[in-house]
């Protein structure tokens, strides 16, 4: 009979867990399986003393990740939602990667601004509008009014619409000067033969038929390229690359942040998954201290 007893009361003990405890509010269920000499001694009001064990139900909860606020938490701070998951190095890392990826960005981004302003003062002392224009009124047959004051710069000494509108009539320019100061001036006179002329240290040649027509080609001035020029380029080549790394790191940053996203709201969804141990606990129950086999079943939801 005792025996019929207990098995009854191994019966009921979910549906007495369940309302007692709801798992909704706890997320978190524990039964115990006893040995064969606990079944024996056991007598009398069973299930209240084995309601009155210690331990008989975990305490321990396992608390609820929202895998949609760890995703906003790393989208925002990469690793932050890592860290939310209980993920603490993959959070670590995801947060170095930014730290490291905006430290390059920065790092390259300036000395791109250092090198444009070392090469955009370079083409101002040595390359002038008004010796292109010039070429062009000697050589080409242009009529480009150039202002004879010496004292102002040179893009304020040449009719800009002028010279645009003569470029347009030549079969081999590929390009229009574009206004002084802006990104695509500074690229110009420095990337494009037909802009060769401007620069301080080219002559040409005092035969303008040589100048204009050299093997059948678009004139002497695309192949006799100046020092200045090439220099030039190359400088202004390499602020190119600087902010090209700059620009590879931006897009690190950008990656770090999507991926993080994602990540932690995969970590978090995980952490709501059912976690399963079993463990041997020394418990204490109505006839004494006795090591009793337990399994804990953890259900996260």
């Amino acid at each position: 009979m005792e025996k019929v007893k207990y098995i009854l009361m191994v019966m009921l003990m979910p549906a007495v867990s369940f309302a007692t405890n709801p798992p909704f509010k706890s997320e978190s269920l524990s039964y115990s399986i006893f040995d064969q000499n606990v079944m024996g001694y056991c007598s009398g009001s069973v299930l209240d003393g084995m309601e009155s064990r210690d331990g008989m139900r975990s305490n321990t909860t396992i608390s609820r990740k929202s895998p949609l606020l760890a995703g906003f938490m790393s989208a925002a701070i990469p690793g932050a939602g890592e860290v939310y998951a209980g993920r603490w190095w993959r959070g670590i890392m995801h947060f170095g990667v930014e730290l490291a990826a905006w430290g390059f960005y920065f790092h390259y981004d300036s000395r791109g601004d250092s090198q444009t302003r070392l090469f955009e003062r370079y083409a101002n002392q040595h390359w002038s509008v008004v010796k292109y224009a010039q070429w062009l009124n000697d050589y080409l047959g242009a009529n480009i009014n150039i202002n004879g004051d010496t004292s102002l710069p040179p893009w304020e000494r040449v009719n800009w619409t002028e010279l645009n509108d003569f470029e347009k009539t030549v079969p081999h320019f590929s390009h229009r000067l574009d206004p002084y100061g802006t990104q695509q001036y500074y690229e110009m006179i420095g990337k494009y033969p037909q802009f060769n002329r401007g620069w301080e240290d080219s002559t040409p040649h005092p035969d303008p038929s040589v100048e204009v027509s050299v093997n059948n080609g678009p004139g002497l001035y695309y192949h006799d390229i100046s020092e200045m020029f090439l220099f030039y380029s190359g400088k202004r080549g390499y602020a190119n690359t600087l902010y090209a790394r700059a620009h590879n790191a931006a897009i690190v940053v950008f990656l770090n942040h999507f991926i993080s996203a994602f990540h932690a709201a995969y970590l978090a969804h995980r952490f709501n998954e059912t976690h399963f141990t079993v463990d041997i606990e020394n418990r204490n129950d109505i006839y004494g201290e006795r090591f009793v086999p337990t399994v804990r079943l953890r259900v996260g939801f």
